[in-house]
């Protein structure tokens, strides 16, 4: 897989993925879950592209292809800004 190069201050490489995936978000008391696709991956988090609505420090879940078993917990710690080359994606750091 190909590694994108590390931004100054970042700890670990990212790995290219174009993977399907889906992210579970609790809406109130009843959990949605929303299909996207992960764009890259570190050791630390993820980089997802999809049609989701989320804010800053929501936790959600991510759900690497159909296998709801190795389902990862994390933390949303960016939102692409509409209109730039991010606009539809989020970054997520694992828990």
């Amino acid at each position: 897989m190909p590694i994108s190069p590390a931004h100054e201050g970042r700890r670990s490489k990212r790995i290219v993925m174009r993977k399907g995936a889906s992210v579970v978000v609790n809406l109130g008391s009843k959990p949605q879950r929303v299909p996207c696709l992960i764009v890259d991956r570190s050791e630390g988090g993820f980089r997802l592209r999809g049609g989701f609505r989320l804010k800053r420090g929501q936790l959600v879940e991510v759900i690497p292809g159909d296998d709801e078993l190795n389902a990862i917990r994390c933390s949303v710690v960016w939102i692409g800004k509409p209109g730039s080359k991010q606009d539809g994606e989020i970054g997520l750091q694992a828990l």
